[in-house]
């Protein structure tokens, strides 16, 4: 398979009144030399990621990110969609914290899935979106291709503040700045969708691999046209073949069974619903039980500030430096003088005594030498002993 990551898993939750198919695809392209996207699907949920970070953080980012939604969507609504999708930002951001390689990845994500509609209470089986970034999700009903999702990027932001057209986005020098993604940071806003399927619907799920090298005509001419596992390698391939200047990576989802469509036409697909770990970001309806309400905030704040404590425990532990234990030197893990109540940990040390270095080294030592890795600090120990060694045999 080369750089392409595909993940196909079975799982069913309960019997459901719809029932998708879905085919994916991946290509690395012809400049990039590593494949930073990720797709995986279930029966029920269906995503895609975008990695970004240097080294190899924006495959670990990205395929963390996308097995987080695939095992934290647990269903039935588009509530459970959306804590998967936080519960992978915290996995991305723990994972970055423990290996100092992947330091500052992060990750568009994109998914689909089958709930249950009217908020969970037993109504008819919906389709939920949530997008994050500027990986996308469209819609292809009767040969009419719609964009779902929001980009959440500078030149996105700047096209809906009407500073920037589409064509001038198209070519902008800083198209590729994200304004959001998953493993930047600890509670960020989530878009999310709610709408009923219709047999025959076809959802494409994609990173900026492919849009950004077809238009959306193309895009929906290949999309109606033959089974959605080779929709979806004939979409991958004409991307490649169109410049393939990044990663390309597709997932196609049809509803093959289903309501059938309403005479009266589809309703326009509702604007995004803006959420938070603090709470949903929109305006208070009439209705709402004030009561319901603190219990919410309550409960989304603490999750917050639980959050916010486990990601400073483990900025606190990155890292190593070399520093004085009761005049030993030693190897401690974690920040020179700690953070809040988070203090570095004694990892190894005491059969080297401060006294018999140098005044300059010794200085060093008791000021702390930070290091990158427990091996650099054992490697510099032994650079001390040898110094040790040297000076005594020339004394000799």
């Amino acid at each position: 398979m080369g750089g392409e990551r595909q993940v196909m898993m079975a799982r069913r939750t309960r019997r459901r009144s719809i029932r998708l198919e879905a085919g994916s695809a991946s290509h690395v392209g012809r400049i990039r030399e590593v494949n930073q996207d990720y797709v995986a699907s279930t029966d029920e949920v269906f995503v895609v990621a975008d990695g970004m970070g240097g080294h190899r953080g924006g495959e670990v980012a990205s395929a963390v990110a996308t097995t987080e939604v695939i095992d934290g969507f647990t269903g039935p609504d588009r509530a459970s969609l959306v804590r998967a999708v936080r519960q992978a930002n915290r996995a991305v951001l723990e994972r970055a914290a423990f290996d100092p390689d992947l330091a500052g990845m992060g990750t568009t994500l994109c998914a689909l899935a089958v709930v249950d509609g009217s908020g969970g209470q037993g109504g008819p089986d919906a389709l939920a979106v949530v997008n994050i970034g500027d990986s996308r999700v469209y819609r292809l009903d009767l040969d009419e291709l719609v964009r779902v999702s929001d980009d959440h990027s500078l030149v996105a932001d700047l096209v809906r503040a009407g500073e920037l057209t589409s064509e001038e986005a198209a070519v902008h020098p800083q198209r590729n700045i994200l304004t959001r993604a998953l493993g930047i940071e600890v509670d960020p806003t989530i878009d999310s969708w709610e709408f009923p399927p219709a047999c025959g619907d076809r959802f494409l799920l994609c990173s900026d691999g492919l849009f950004n090298e077809l238009e959306d005509d193309r895009i929906a001419e290949l999309l109606g046209d033959g089974p959605v596992q080779e929709v979806a390698g004939r979409l991958v391939s004409e991307a490649v073949a169109a410049g393939g200047h990044d990663n390309v990576t597709v997932l196609v989802v049809e509803v093959v069974e289903g309501p059938d469509r309403p005479l009266g036409g589809r309703p326009p697909i509702p604007e995004a619903r803006l959420e938070r770990s603090t709470g949903l970001v929109r305006s208070r309806r009439v209705d709402d039980d004030p009561r319901a309400i603190l219990r919410t905030t309550i409960g989304s704040v603490a999750a917050v500030v639980a959050t916010a404590i486990l990601v400073l425990s483990l900025y606190a532990r990155q890292g190593w430096f070399i520093g004085d234990d009761e005049g030993d030197v030693a190897v401690f893990r974690g920040r020179s003088g700690g953070i809040l109540w988070f203090d570095p940990t004694f990892e190894e040390g005491g059969d080297l005594r401060l006294a018999r270095l140098d005044d300059s080294t010794r200085a060093a030592i008791i000021e702390t030498i930070p290091t990158g890795t427990l091996a650099e600090a054992r490697l510099l120990i032994e650079g001390f002993r040898n110094n040790l060694r040297d000076t005594a045999s020339s004394n000799g």
